[in-house]
Protein backbone atom coordinates (compact mmCIF):
# COMPACT_ATOMS: atom_id res chain seq x y z
CA UNK A 1 0.00 0.00 0.00
CA UNK A 2 1.42 3.39 -0.95
CA UNK A 3 0.63 6.85 0.43
CA UNK A 4 0.34 9.87 -1.81
CA UNK A 5 -0.30 12.51 0.87
CA UNK A 6 0.10 12.94 4.59
CA UNK A 7 -3.64 12.68 5.26
CA UNK A 8 -3.53 9.02 4.20
CA UNK A 9 -1.63 8.10 7.36
CA UNK A 10 -3.67 6.54 10.14
CA UNK A 11 -4.47 8.29 13.42
CA UNK A 12 -2.26 5.82 15.26
CA UNK A 13 0.77 6.83 13.19
CA UNK A 14 0.07 10.50 13.82
CA UNK A 15 -0.12 9.88 17.57
CA UNK A 16 3.29 8.21 17.38
CA UNK A 17 4.68 11.20 15.47
CA UNK A 18 3.14 13.66 17.94
CA UNK A 19 4.89 11.84 20.78
CA UNK A 20 8.22 13.26 19.56
CA UNK A 21 7.10 16.89 19.26
CA UNK A 22 6.92 19.54 21.98
CA UNK A 23 3.48 21.01 22.72
CA UNK A 24 3.98 24.49 21.20
CA UNK A 25 5.60 23.17 18.03
CA UNK A 26 2.91 20.54 17.72
CA UNK A 27 -0.02 22.94 17.90
CA UNK A 28 1.64 25.59 15.73
CA UNK A 29 2.29 23.02 13.02
CA UNK A 30 -0.97 21.07 12.96
CA UNK A 31 -3.84 22.90 14.70
CA UNK A 32 -4.98 25.05 11.78
CA UNK A 33 -4.56 22.48 8.99
CA UNK A 34 -8.07 21.00 9.03
CA UNK A 35 -10.79 19.59 11.29
CA UNK A 36 -9.17 16.16 11.45
CA UNK A 37 -5.98 17.51 12.99
CA UNK A 38 -7.96 19.71 15.38
CA UNK A 39 -9.77 16.60 16.60
CA UNK A 40 -6.49 14.70 16.94
CA UNK A 41 -4.95 17.49 19.01
CA UNK A 42 -8.03 17.65 21.23
CA UNK A 43 -8.01 13.89 21.78
CA UNK A 44 -8.15 13.44 25.59
CA UNK A 45 -5.46 10.75 25.67
CA UNK A 46 -2.94 12.60 23.50
CA UNK A 47 0.44 12.66 25.26
CA UNK A 48 1.69 16.25 25.56
CA UNK A 49 5.23 17.47 26.26
CA UNK A 50 5.61 21.01 27.60
CA UNK A 51 8.85 23.01 27.69
CA UNK A 52 8.53 26.25 29.68
CA UNK A 53 11.85 28.08 29.56
CA UNK A 54 12.93 31.21 31.40
CA UNK A 55 10.24 33.90 30.96
CA UNK A 56 8.88 36.93 32.86
CA UNK A 57 6.43 36.01 35.62
CA UNK A 58 3.41 37.50 33.84
CA UNK A 59 4.18 35.44 30.71
CA UNK A 60 4.49 32.27 32.76
CA UNK A 61 1.16 32.97 34.48
CA UNK A 62 -0.52 33.59 31.13
CA UNK A 63 0.93 30.36 29.74
CA UNK A 64 -0.25 28.49 32.83
CA UNK A 65 -3.81 29.80 32.52
CA UNK A 66 -4.17 29.30 28.77
CA UNK A 67 -2.24 26.08 28.20
CA UNK A 68 -1.33 24.22 31.38
CA UNK A 69 -4.69 24.25 33.19
CA UNK A 70 -6.73 23.00 30.18
CA UNK A 71 -4.20 20.28 29.36
CA UNK A 72 -2.48 19.20 32.56
CA UNK A 73 -4.26 15.84 32.65
CA UNK A 74 -2.68 15.12 29.23
CA UNK A 75 0.86 16.27 30.08
CA UNK A 76 3.40 13.42 30.26
CA UNK A 77 6.60 15.48 30.13
CA UNK A 78 7.24 18.87 31.73
CA UNK A 79 10.33 21.12 31.64
CA UNK A 80 10.37 24.09 34.01
CA UNK A 81 13.00 26.79 34.43
CA UNK A 82 12.55 27.79 38.08
CA UNK A 83 8.76 28.04 37.72
CA UNK A 84 7.83 25.65 40.51
CA UNK A 85 4.71 27.72 41.21
CA UNK A 86 3.12 25.98 38.23
CA UNK A 87 3.19 22.72 40.17
CA UNK A 88 2.11 24.21 43.50
CA UNK A 89 -0.72 26.22 41.88
CA UNK A 90 -1.90 23.14 40.06
CA UNK A 91 -2.38 21.28 43.33
CA UNK A 92 -4.73 24.04 44.52
CA UNK A 93 -6.84 23.92 41.38
CA UNK A 94 -9.79 21.65 42.07
CA UNK A 95 -11.45 22.17 38.72
CA UNK A 96 -9.30 19.59 37.03
CA UNK A 97 -7.23 16.59 37.94
CA UNK A 98 -3.59 17.26 38.74
CA UNK A 99 -0.66 16.04 36.62
CA UNK A 100 -1.96 12.50 36.88
CA UNK A 101 -0.21 11.35 33.69
CA UNK A 102 3.09 13.15 34.25
CA UNK A 103 5.98 10.72 33.64
CA UNK A 104 9.01 12.97 33.23
CA UNK A 105 9.81 16.18 35.11
CA UNK A 106 12.83 18.43 34.45
CA UNK A 107 13.47 21.26 36.93
CA UNK A 108 16.24 23.60 35.84
CA UNK A 109 17.89 26.33 37.94
CA UNK A 110 15.73 25.69 40.99
CA UNK A 111 16.28 26.69 44.61
CA UNK A 112 16.56 23.95 47.18
CA UNK A 113 13.91 25.21 49.60
CA UNK A 114 11.37 25.79 46.83
CA UNK A 115 11.88 22.25 45.62
CA UNK A 116 11.43 20.80 49.09
CA UNK A 117 8.08 22.59 49.38
CA UNK A 118 6.58 20.76 46.37
CA UNK A 119 7.71 17.23 47.28
CA UNK A 120 4.36 16.34 48.91
CA UNK A 121 2.75 17.04 45.52
CA UNK A 122 5.35 15.02 43.63
CA UNK A 123 4.87 12.08 45.97
CA UNK A 124 1.19 11.89 45.00
CA UNK A 125 1.83 11.65 41.25
CA UNK A 126 1.05 8.06 40.19
CA UNK A 127 3.20 7.96 37.04
CA UNK A 128 6.25 10.09 37.84
CA UNK A 129 9.00 7.80 36.54
CA UNK A 130 11.81 10.28 35.82
CA UNK A 131 13.01 13.48 37.49
CA UNK A 132 15.92 15.75 36.55
CA UNK A 133 16.96 18.51 38.96
CA UNK A 134 19.54 21.26 38.45
CA UNK A 135 20.10 23.45 41.51
CA UNK A 136 21.05 27.12 41.31
CA UNK A 137 22.11 27.43 44.97
CA UNK A 138 25.80 28.09 45.61
CA UNK A 139 25.91 25.88 48.70
CA UNK A 140 23.31 23.36 49.81
CA UNK A 141 23.03 20.25 51.92
CA UNK A 142 21.70 17.51 49.69
CA UNK A 143 20.77 15.19 52.54
CA UNK A 144 17.11 16.18 52.66
CA UNK A 145 16.85 16.23 48.87
CA UNK A 146 18.02 12.64 48.51
CA UNK A 147 15.82 11.52 51.40
CA UNK A 148 12.75 13.01 49.70
CA UNK A 149 13.70 11.66 46.27
CA UNK A 150 13.93 8.16 47.70
CA UNK A 151 10.35 8.54 48.96
CA UNK A 152 8.92 9.11 45.48
CA UNK A 153 7.15 5.76 45.02
CA UNK A 154 7.27 5.20 41.25
CA UNK A 155 10.57 6.78 40.31
CA UNK A 156 12.82 4.86 37.89
CA UNK A 157 15.37 7.49 36.85
CA UNK A 158 16.98 10.39 38.74
CA UNK A 159 19.45 13.00 37.50
CA UNK A 160 20.64 15.53 40.08
CA UNK A 161 23.02 18.42 39.36
CA UNK A 162 24.53 20.80 41.90
CA UNK A 163 27.45 23.18 42.06
CA UNK A 164 30.84 21.96 43.16
CA UNK A 165 30.75 23.48 46.65
CA UNK A 166 27.45 21.81 47.54
CA UNK A 167 27.35 19.85 50.76
CA UNK A 168 26.64 16.19 50.35
CA UNK A 169 24.77 13.44 52.09
CA UNK A 170 24.70 12.58 55.77
CA UNK A 171 22.00 9.93 55.51
CA UNK A 172 22.16 7.02 57.94
CA UNK A 173 22.86 3.55 56.57
CA UNK A 174 19.59 2.14 55.25
CA UNK A 175 18.21 -0.96 56.95
CA UNK A 176 16.01 -1.70 53.87
CA UNK A 177 12.85 -0.80 55.76
CA UNK A 178 12.37 1.92 53.14
CA UNK A 179 13.99 1.80 49.73
CA UNK A 180 13.53 3.38 46.35
CA UNK A 181 12.47 1.86 43.02
CA UNK A 182 15.15 3.87 41.16
CA UNK A 183 16.98 1.98 38.42
CA UNK A 184 19.04 4.78 36.85
CA UNK A 185 20.88 7.26 39.09
CA UNK A 186 22.90 10.11 37.55
CA UNK A 187 24.85 12.16 40.11
CA UNK A 188 26.09 15.39 38.54
CA UNK A 189 27.96 16.77 41.53
CA UNK A 190 31.04 15.81 43.51
CA UNK A 191 30.30 12.63 45.42
CA UNK A 192 32.58 11.06 48.00
CA UNK A 193 33.12 7.32 48.07
CA UNK A 194 31.90 6.93 51.64
CA UNK A 195 28.74 8.92 50.84
CA UNK A 196 28.06 6.74 47.81
CA UNK A 197 28.41 3.63 49.95
CA UNK A 198 25.76 5.08 52.28
CA UNK A 199 23.49 6.17 49.42
CA UNK A 200 23.40 2.98 47.36
CA UNK A 201 21.55 0.76 49.88
CA UNK A 202 18.53 3.05 49.44
CA UNK A 203 18.37 1.93 45.79
CA UNK A 204 18.60 -1.90 45.74
CA UNK A 205 16.95 -2.04 42.28
CA UNK A 206 19.60 0.22 40.76
CA UNK A 207 20.99 -1.05 37.43
CA UNK A 208 22.88 2.00 36.08
CA UNK A 209 24.98 4.43 38.14
CA UNK A 210 26.65 7.54 36.69
CA UNK A 211 28.75 9.91 38.78
CA UNK A 212 30.32 13.04 37.33
CA UNK A 213 33.12 13.10 39.94
CA UNK A 214 33.93 10.47 42.52
CA UNK A 215 36.21 11.81 45.23
CA UNK A 216 37.78 10.61 48.49
CA UNK A 217 37.45 12.00 52.01
CA UNK A 218 39.38 10.73 55.01
CA UNK A 219 37.01 8.15 56.44
CA UNK A 220 38.23 4.55 56.47
CA UNK A 221 35.83 2.98 53.96
CA UNK A 222 37.21 -0.51 54.58
CA UNK A 223 35.38 -0.56 57.92
CA UNK A 224 32.10 0.47 56.33
CA UNK A 225 29.36 -2.08 55.82
CA UNK A 226 29.41 -4.02 52.54
CA UNK A 227 26.47 -3.53 50.21
CA UNK A 228 25.20 -6.16 47.83
CA UNK A 229 23.81 -4.36 44.77
CA UNK A 230 22.57 -7.45 42.98
CA UNK A 231 21.03 -5.53 40.07
CA UNK A 232 23.79 -3.00 39.44
CA UNK A 233 25.33 -3.81 36.05
CA UNK A 234 26.73 -0.46 34.85
CA UNK A 235 28.94 2.18 36.49
CA UNK A 236 30.16 5.32 34.69
CA UNK A 237 32.55 7.76 36.36
CA UNK A 238 33.44 10.93 34.47
CA UNK A 239 36.24 11.83 36.90
CA UNK A 240 37.69 9.41 39.42
CA UNK A 241 39.74 11.29 42.03
CA UNK A 242 40.09 8.22 44.22
CA UNK A 243 43.26 6.27 44.90
CA UNK A 244 43.27 2.82 43.34
CA UNK A 245 43.45 1.24 46.82
CA UNK A 246 40.15 2.89 47.82
CA UNK A 247 38.58 2.13 44.44
CA UNK A 248 39.34 -1.57 44.89
CA UNK A 249 37.66 -1.52 48.30
CA UNK A 250 34.62 0.24 46.81
CA UNK A 251 34.26 -2.34 44.01
CA UNK A 252 34.63 -5.22 46.48
CA UNK A 253 31.77 -3.79 48.56
CA UNK A 254 29.28 -3.51 45.68
CA UNK A 255 28.55 -6.71 43.77
CA UNK A 256 29.78 -9.23 41.26
CA UNK A 257 27.12 -8.47 38.63
CA UNK A 258 28.89 -5.52 37.01
CA UNK A 259 28.97 -5.75 33.20
CA UNK A 260 29.96 -2.21 32.23
CA UNK A 261 32.64 -0.06 33.88
CA UNK A 262 33.64 3.25 32.29
CA UNK A 263 36.00 5.81 33.86
CA UNK A 264 36.73 8.84 31.69
CA UNK A 265 39.45 10.55 33.73
CA UNK A 266 41.64 8.89 36.38
CA UNK A 267 43.90 10.85 38.73
CA UNK A 268 46.05 8.04 40.20
CA UNK A 269 48.83 6.45 38.10
CA UNK A 270 48.40 3.22 40.07
CA UNK A 271 45.41 2.46 37.81
CA UNK A 272 47.97 1.57 35.11
CA UNK A 273 48.78 -1.67 36.92
CA UNK A 274 47.36 -4.34 34.60
CA UNK A 275 47.95 -7.21 37.04
CA UNK A 276 45.93 -5.50 39.79
CA UNK A 277 43.09 -4.92 37.34
CA UNK A 278 43.19 -8.54 36.25
CA UNK A 279 42.94 -9.80 39.83
CA UNK A 280 40.14 -7.34 40.68
CA UNK A 281 38.13 -8.21 37.57
CA UNK A 282 38.53 -11.98 37.88
CA UNK A 283 37.45 -12.06 41.52
CA UNK A 284 34.96 -9.22 41.89
CA UNK A 285 33.78 -8.36 38.34
CA UNK A 286 33.74 -11.72 36.54
CA UNK A 287 30.88 -10.68 34.20
CA UNK A 288 32.52 -7.43 33.07
CA UNK A 289 32.00 -7.07 29.33
CA UNK A 290 32.62 -3.42 28.49
CA UNK A 291 35.59 -1.76 30.20
CA UNK A 292 37.01 1.71 29.55
CA UNK A 293 39.30 4.08 31.42
CA UNK A 294 41.73 6.91 30.66
CA UNK A 295 44.73 8.34 32.50
CA UNK A 296 46.55 11.48 31.28
CA UNK A 297 50.13 12.65 31.76
CA UNK A 298 51.58 16.05 30.81
CA UNK A 299 55.29 16.56 30.16
CA UNK A 300 57.19 19.84 30.06
CA UNK A 301 60.50 18.08 30.53
CA UNK A 302 61.89 14.89 28.94
CA UNK A 303 59.96 11.77 29.96
CA UNK A 304 61.50 9.57 32.63
CA UNK A 305 60.68 5.86 32.40
CA UNK A 306 59.05 4.81 35.70
CA UNK A 307 58.11 1.52 37.32
CA UNK A 308 54.47 2.13 36.32
CA UNK A 309 55.45 2.61 32.69
CA UNK A 310 57.30 -0.70 32.73
CA UNK A 311 54.00 -2.41 33.61
CA UNK A 312 52.13 -1.08 30.57
CA UNK A 313 53.10 -4.04 28.39
CA UNK A 314 51.10 -6.29 30.73
CA UNK A 315 47.96 -4.88 29.06
CA UNK A 316 48.79 -6.99 25.98
CA UNK A 317 48.40 -10.35 27.75
CA UNK A 318 45.82 -12.95 26.71
CA UNK A 319 43.55 -11.83 29.57
CA UNK A 320 42.92 -8.51 27.78
CA UNK A 321 42.94 -9.83 24.22
CA UNK A 322 40.43 -12.60 24.97
CA UNK A 323 37.97 -10.04 26.36
CA UNK A 324 38.26 -7.77 23.34
CA UNK A 325 39.94 -4.97 25.32
CA UNK A 326 42.91 -3.12 23.84
CA UNK A 327 45.34 -0.61 25.28
CA UNK A 328 45.75 2.70 23.48
CA UNK A 329 48.35 5.43 23.95
CA UNK A 330 47.41 8.81 22.49
CA UNK A 331 50.16 11.41 22.11
CA UNK A 332 49.45 15.08 21.47
CA UNK A 333 52.74 16.70 20.44
CA UNK A 334 51.50 20.13 19.40
CA UNK A 335 53.17 23.51 18.88
CA UNK A 336 53.45 24.34 22.57
CA UNK A 337 54.29 22.33 25.68
CA UNK A 338 53.26 20.26 27.41
CA UNK A 339 53.28 16.98 25.54
CA UNK A 340 50.12 15.17 26.54
CA UNK A 341 50.09 11.38 26.66
CA UNK A 342 46.85 9.55 27.42
CA UNK A 343 46.65 5.88 28.37
CA UNK A 344 43.32 4.15 27.90
CA UNK A 345 41.63 0.78 27.84
CA UNK A 346 38.91 0.53 25.21
CA UNK A 347 36.22 -1.96 24.30
CA UNK A 348 35.64 -1.42 20.62
CA UNK A 349 32.20 -2.76 19.65
CA UNK A 350 32.26 -1.52 16.06
CA UNK A 351 35.74 -1.43 14.57
CA UNK A 352 36.44 -5.07 15.30
CA UNK A 353 32.99 -6.53 14.86
CA UNK A 354 33.68 -8.38 11.62
CA UNK A 355 35.46 -11.60 10.83
CA UNK A 356 38.05 -9.69 8.81
CA UNK A 357 39.38 -7.51 11.60
CA UNK A 358 41.12 -8.43 14.83
CA UNK A 359 41.89 -6.73 18.11
CA UNK A 360 45.22 -4.86 18.22
CA UNK A 361 46.56 -5.39 21.77
CA UNK A 362 48.39 -2.04 22.00
CA UNK A 363 48.33 0.90 19.62
CA UNK A 364 49.75 4.41 19.49
CA UNK A 365 47.76 7.34 18.12
CA UNK A 366 49.57 10.56 17.19
CA UNK A 367 46.90 13.24 16.91
CA UNK A 368 49.52 16.01 16.50
CA UNK A 369 53.19 15.49 15.70
CA UNK A 370 54.81 18.91 15.53
CA UNK A 371 58.55 19.38 15.86
CA UNK A 372 60.52 22.47 16.83
CA UNK A 373 64.33 22.48 17.31
CA UNK A 374 63.89 23.99 20.78
CA UNK A 375 62.10 20.81 21.86
CA UNK A 376 64.55 18.34 20.35
CA UNK A 377 65.35 16.57 23.64
CA UNK A 378 61.73 16.46 24.76
CA UNK A 379 60.52 14.88 21.52
CA UNK A 380 63.45 12.48 21.18
CA UNK A 381 62.90 11.11 24.69
CA UNK A 382 59.19 10.79 23.89
CA UNK A 383 59.97 8.72 20.79
CA UNK A 384 62.41 6.58 22.76
CA UNK A 385 59.68 6.13 25.39
CA UNK A 386 57.45 4.56 22.73
CA UNK A 387 60.13 2.01 21.79
CA UNK A 388 59.83 0.42 25.25
CA UNK A 389 56.21 -0.50 24.56
CA UNK A 390 54.86 -3.54 22.70
CA UNK A 391 53.17 -1.43 20.05
CA UNK A 392 51.36 -3.29 17.28
CA UNK A 393 49.79 -0.36 15.47
CA UNK A 394 50.38 3.36 14.94
CA UNK A 395 47.67 5.85 13.93
CA UNK A 396 49.04 9.13 12.54
CA UNK A 397 47.14 12.33 11.83
CA UNK A 398 48.75 14.08 8.85
CA UNK A 399 47.30 17.52 9.59
CA UNK A 400 50.23 18.44 11.83
CA UNK A 401 53.05 16.08 11.01
CA UNK A 402 56.81 16.35 11.25
CA UNK A 403 57.84 14.03 8.42
CA UNK A 404 61.40 13.64 9.73
CA UNK A 405 60.26 12.55 13.18
CA UNK A 406 57.53 10.33 11.78
CA UNK A 407 60.07 8.46 9.66
CA UNK A 408 62.39 8.26 12.66
CA UNK A 409 59.58 6.76 14.75
CA UNK A 410 58.78 4.13 12.11
CA UNK A 411 62.41 3.00 12.13
CA UNK A 412 62.26 2.71 15.93
CA UNK A 413 59.19 0.43 15.92
CA UNK A 414 60.13 -2.72 14.00
CA UNK A 415 57.29 -4.85 15.42
CA UNK A 416 54.39 -2.90 13.96
CA UNK A 417 51.85 -4.95 12.03
CA UNK A 418 49.31 -2.18 11.33
CA UNK A 419 49.53 1.44 10.20
CA UNK A 420 46.65 3.91 10.03
CA UNK A 421 46.92 7.26 8.25
CA UNK A 422 44.38 9.87 9.34
CA UNK A 423 43.62 12.88 7.15
CA UNK A 424 45.12 11.37 4.02
CA UNK A 425 44.22 14.50 2.07
CA UNK A 426 46.58 16.53 4.30
CA UNK A 427 49.58 14.36 3.48
CA UNK A 428 51.82 16.10 0.93
CA UNK A 429 54.20 13.78 -0.90
CA UNK A 430 55.91 16.76 -2.53
CA UNK A 431 57.11 17.96 0.86
CA UNK A 432 59.31 14.88 1.24
CA UNK A 433 62.96 15.46 0.46
CA UNK A 434 65.01 12.93 -1.46
CA UNK A 435 66.76 11.97 1.76
CA UNK A 436 63.41 11.39 3.49
CA UNK A 437 62.14 9.29 0.59
CA UNK A 438 65.26 7.13 0.69
CA UNK A 439 64.96 6.70 4.45
CA UNK A 440 61.33 5.62 4.32
CA UNK A 441 62.03 3.30 1.40
CA UNK A 442 64.74 1.68 3.50
CA UNK A 443 62.17 1.15 6.24
CA UNK A 444 59.76 -0.39 3.73
CA UNK A 445 62.20 -3.24 3.04
CA UNK A 446 62.18 -4.46 6.63
CA UNK A 447 58.80 -3.60 8.17
CA UNK A 448 56.29 -6.32 9.01
CA UNK A 449 53.10 -4.33 8.46
CA UNK A 450 50.25 -6.39 7.01
CA UNK A 451 47.32 -4.02 7.62
CA UNK A 452 47.06 -0.53 6.16
CA UNK A 453 44.16 1.82 6.97
CA UNK A 454 43.74 5.10 5.08
CA UNK A 455 41.13 7.68 6.10
CA UNK A 456 39.68 10.83 4.60
CA UNK A 457 40.02 9.85 0.94
CA UNK A 458 38.44 12.77 -0.91
CA UNK A 459 39.25 12.87 -4.62
CA UNK A 460 41.46 11.51 -7.40
CA UNK A 461 44.41 13.53 -6.11
CA UNK A 462 44.62 11.04 -3.26
CA UNK A 463 45.26 8.06 -5.57
CA UNK A 464 48.98 8.83 -5.64
CA UNK A 465 49.05 8.96 -1.84
CA UNK A 466 47.27 5.63 -1.55
CA UNK A 467 49.81 4.02 -3.82
CA UNK A 468 52.67 5.68 -1.95
CA UNK A 469 51.65 4.07 1.34
CA UNK A 470 50.85 0.70 -0.25
CA UNK A 471 54.36 0.63 -1.71
CA UNK A 472 55.78 1.16 1.79
CA UNK A 473 54.25 -2.07 3.13
CA UNK A 474 55.17 -4.92 0.76
CA UNK A 475 53.83 -7.50 3.24
CA UNK A 476 50.33 -6.00 3.02
CA UNK A 477 47.39 -8.39 3.37
CA UNK A 478 44.56 -6.01 4.27
CA UNK A 479 43.81 -2.49 3.02
CA UNK A 480 40.98 -0.28 4.26
CA UNK A 481 40.10 3.03 2.61
CA UNK A 482 37.54 5.38 4.13
CA UNK A 483 35.82 7.59 1.56
CA UNK A 484 34.61 10.92 2.91
CA UNK A 485 32.63 11.92 -0.17
CA UNK A 486 30.36 10.13 -2.62
CA UNK A 487 33.30 9.15 -4.77
CA UNK A 488 33.06 6.53 -7.51
CA UNK A 489 34.13 3.41 -5.61
CA UNK A 490 34.47 1.46 -8.86
CA UNK A 491 37.27 3.82 -9.83
CA UNK A 492 38.98 3.31 -6.45
CA UNK A 493 38.83 -0.47 -6.69
CA UNK A 494 39.97 -0.46 -10.29
CA UNK A 495 42.95 1.74 -9.50
CA UNK A 496 44.04 -0.26 -6.43
CA UNK A 497 43.71 -3.67 -8.07
CA UNK A 498 45.39 -2.62 -11.29
CA UNK A 499 48.39 -1.25 -9.37
CA UNK A 500 48.75 -3.97 -6.74
CA UNK A 501 47.26 -7.32 -7.71
CA UNK A 502 50.44 -8.72 -9.29
CA UNK A 503 52.95 -6.80 -7.20
CA UNK A 504 51.94 -7.69 -3.63
CA UNK A 505 51.66 -11.43 -3.29
CA UNK A 506 49.96 -11.51 0.14
CA UNK A 507 47.38 -8.80 -0.54
CA UNK A 508 43.92 -10.38 -0.78
CA UNK A 509 41.44 -8.24 1.19
CA UNK A 510 40.20 -4.73 0.43
CA UNK A 511 37.70 -2.87 2.62
CA UNK A 512 35.91 0.27 1.46
CA UNK A 513 34.40 2.32 4.26
CA UNK A 514 31.50 4.15 2.58
CA UNK A 515 28.75 5.91 4.54
CA UNK A 516 26.11 5.23 1.88
CA UNK A 517 27.17 1.66 1.09
CA UNK A 518 24.38 -0.46 -0.40
CA UNK A 519 23.80 -3.63 -2.40
CA UNK A 520 23.62 -1.71 -5.67
CA UNK A 521 27.26 -0.69 -5.21
CA UNK A 522 28.22 -4.33 -4.76
CA UNK A 523 26.49 -5.30 -8.00
CA UNK A 524 28.21 -2.48 -9.89
CA UNK A 525 31.58 -3.55 -8.51
CA UNK A 526 31.01 -7.11 -9.68
CA UNK A 527 30.14 -5.92 -13.18
CA UNK A 528 33.25 -3.72 -13.34
CA UNK A 529 35.61 -6.41 -12.01
CA UNK A 530 34.29 -9.00 -14.44
CA UNK A 531 34.35 -6.59 -17.37
CA UNK A 532 37.94 -5.53 -16.72
CA UNK A 533 38.96 -9.09 -15.77
CA UNK A 534 40.70 -7.81 -12.64
CA UNK A 535 39.88 -10.86 -10.51
CA UNK A 536 38.61 -14.39 -11.08
CA UNK A 537 38.02 -16.15 -7.78
CA UNK A 538 36.60 -13.50 -5.45
CA UNK A 539 33.62 -12.54 -3.30
CA UNK A 540 32.09 -9.22 -2.24
CA UNK A 541 30.20 -8.79 1.02
CA UNK A 542 28.81 -5.84 2.93
CA UNK A 543 28.57 -5.16 6.66
CA UNK A 544 26.51 -1.97 7.16
CA UNK A 545 28.79 0.81 5.82
CA UNK A 546 31.73 -1.41 4.84
CA UNK A 547 32.22 -3.27 1.59
CA UNK A 548 34.68 -6.18 1.64
CA UNK A 549 36.34 -7.51 -1.49
CA UNK A 550 38.30 -10.72 -0.92
CA UNK A 551 40.03 -12.94 -3.44
CA UNK A 552 42.13 -16.09 -3.48
CA UNK A 553 45.87 -15.69 -3.73
CA UNK A 554 47.60 -17.02 -6.80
Amino acid sequence: MSFTQIEDLSNEIFFEIFDYIEYNDLFNAFLNLNNRFQNLLNYPFLRLKLHIDHQPEFAVQKYYTEFVIPNKYRIVSLYLHDQLDIISQSSLDNNNSSFSRLESLVLNQVQCQKLISIFPILTSLPRLFSITINFIDNTIDLTEIYRLIFLLPYLKKVELSARRNSLMISLPMNTYEHYSSIKHLIIKHVCYVEELIVLLPYTPRLTHLTCIELSKQYQDIERMQSIMMENLTSITLNICDVQFDEFEIFIKKICKQLRILSIDKIQDIAYLNANRWEQLICKYMPYLHIFKFEYDEHYYQPIEWSSYHSQLNQFTSSFWINRGWFFQITADIDYWPPIKISYSICTDMTKYSTMYEQIVPMKLELIHFYFAPSRQDLIDTTLHFFTNLHLNRVDVDCKKLSYNKFIQLLHMLPNLNALKILSLSSFNINRLSQEQIESIQLWSRTNQITKLILENFIDQNDFEKIQFFINLVPQIEYLQVKCEKNFNIELIVQHILFKTIDKFLNFNLLCLYVKIANDIMIKQLQIMIDREKLLHNYQITRSTDRIYLQWKLK
